[in-house]
């Protein structure tokens, strides 16, 4: 008998033990190819119109090609969740994995410089949070398709005369 209550006793801890450990919450993220450059804007916002000027310059443009999908919505149009109402315009949300804030948002009109840090400060942190090196990534796909083309090229002969 004193058997059956160590086990009778051992039942309820056993149980409890189970119930109260979670499973593992191991949720995959669908980390994506490019941050999101979520620009809000308004009609007749110069400081808006300037941002976009700055954007057009060759640098900030290869970064924004190369590493960013940009979304542009106007003040007042519904934001995904979680995130701030902007104060004013432009407002630009740097969004990862789930529309995730990557950094804190970037207001009003940037240098070309000023523009430059953001965008690397939102690549430095999509690297540090998802583990994935966007630049390297991009730099490894470029060297593909160098390899890829030159072995096309290759495979076909030019004829001789």
């Amino acid at each position: 008998m004193p058997a059956f209550r160590k086990y009778l006793y051992l039942l309820p801890l056993i149980f409890l033990l189970v119930a109260c450990s979670s499973p593992s919450e191991t949720k995959k993220i669908k980390i994506p190819d490019k941050i999101t450059f979520l620009f809000v804007t308004q009609p007749s916002c110069p400081s808006c119109d300037e941002l976009e000027e700055t954007m057009k310059l060759p640098q900030p443009t290869k970064l924004l090609t190369d590493y960013f999908e940009i979304q542009k919505i106007y003040l007042g149009e519904k934001l995904p969740d979680g995130l701030s109402q902007p104060n004013g315009t432009p407002t630009v949300y740097f969004l990862g994995a789930n529309n995730e804030l990557l950094l804190e948002p970037m207001i009003g009109e940037k240098t070309e410089q000023g523009l430059i840090d953001f965008l690397e400060d939102a690549l430095l942190e999509f690297k540090n949070t998802y583990k994935v090196d966007l630049v390297k990534k991009m730099q490894k796909r470029e060297e593909e398709k160098k390899k890829e083309n030159n072995e096309t090229n290759n495979s076909h002969p030019t004829p001789t005369k």
